[in-house]
């Protein structure tokens, strides 16, 4: 009887094993091919890095074969990722860069149907709100007060078309402002102008602010962030003037900047679902590395990920139309 119960109990324990090995080759990532990760921009951006994170770990935890392709232009980076088999085998990291591109007109990929969303990943994290050393105001609600007493005075630095211009756009809807936008489109043309004193305001990131605030070049006045995020979330301690808009009471200032892994449209839904649910090891792998790129590490199951790219998507029409930006989207 006792060999009869080991002997069953030994079948159960295989049949275990056996059962947890099927699920976690499971993974709805093709084994037997190699993987294409495309990264629309140039070597060393952050999402190449992140798509090099991810890469990585694909390889180390499920064995997968990966090779990372970089593209200059973004849209044709997109592009790649759009036309090709939609089997799971050609991938791409997008941001909201994507979003704004098609909305303002400047891409004919639509985000929402020439893509497969597998899923939402991190955020992009904190951007600083940075003004000359002498401005003549302190925090973000001394900005604020002195913008609306001097409508069209104060020079803003952002891209002509970009996620900067987008966030600012955000601001001044929110808030009633207006500003006068002026063409700086790199941050190190930003810091430049602002340490200068040829622009009033501009978006820098939070590592620079640092740098350059504690060398008298310039102070800042606050972060954005997605909704509901705190400066406690970054990686080292800031002092207070870092805390976020919404910290700082402006509940409506904020823009949110995910990261979306994406497959060409027309992917089979339980491969998707299967993919989406292996990312959440690759996000435990990898959260380290993202973090060291200044990004919130996340992973989000696929009913989430939806909400959050739905959500990021309207916010950008929205901001589109109020700054005169719109062409299509809706």
């Amino acid at each position: 009887m006792k060999k009869i119960l080991s002997l069953v109990l030994g079948i159960v324990m295989i049949l275990s094993v056996a059962a947890f090995a099927v699920a976690d080759d499971d993974i709805g990532f093709v084994t037997n091919k190699t993987l294409t990760l495309n990264v629309p921009g140039k070597a060393g951006g952050g999402s190449d890095l992140a798509i090099r994170y991810y890469a990585q770990a694909l390889t180390d935890v499920y064995g997968l074969k990966t090779t990372v392709t970089n593209y200059d232009s973004n849209t044709i980076g997109h592009q790649m990722t759009a036309n090709a088999k939609p089997d799971g085998t050609t991938l791409t990291l997008a941001t909201g860069a994507l979003n704004i591109q098609y909305i303002t007109g400047n891409a004919d990929i639509n985000p929402m149907t020439d893509f497969t969303l597998i899923a939402c990943m991190q955020d992009n994290g904190y951007s600083a709100l940075a003004v000359p050393a002498n401005a003549p105001y302190d925090d973000f609600a001394g900005f604020v007060e002195y913008a609306k007493a001097n409508p069209g005075k104060i020079n803003a630095g952002m891209p002509a078309s970009g996620a900067n211009t987008f966030l600012f756009g955000q601001l001044s809807s929110a808030l009633g402002l207006e500003l006068n936008s002026v063409e700086c489109a790199s941050e190190s043309d930003r810091l430049t102008n602002l340490a200068g004193g040829f622009i009033d305001i501009g978006v820098v990131g939070v590592g620079n602010a640092v740098e350059y605030e504690k060398a008298g070049k310039l102070k800042v006045i606050g972060t954005v962030a997605s909704d509901g995020t705190t400066i406690d979330g970054y990686p080292t301690e800031l002092p207070d003037n870092f805390k976020t808009l919404q910290e700082q009471g402006f509940s409506d200032c904020y823009f949110n900047v995910y990261h979306y892994l994406l497959g060409p449209a027309g992917m089979d839904a339980d491969q998707v679902a299967k993919m989406n649910a292996a990312m959440e090891k690759i996000y435990e792998v990898t959260k380290d590395d993202i973090a060291t790129i200044g990004n919130i590490p996340g992973w989000h199951n696929l009913e989430e990920s939806q909400k959050i790219r739905e959500a990021e998507w309207n916010q950008l029409i929205n901001v589109g139309k109020a700054i005169g930006l719109y062409v299509q989207g809706e």
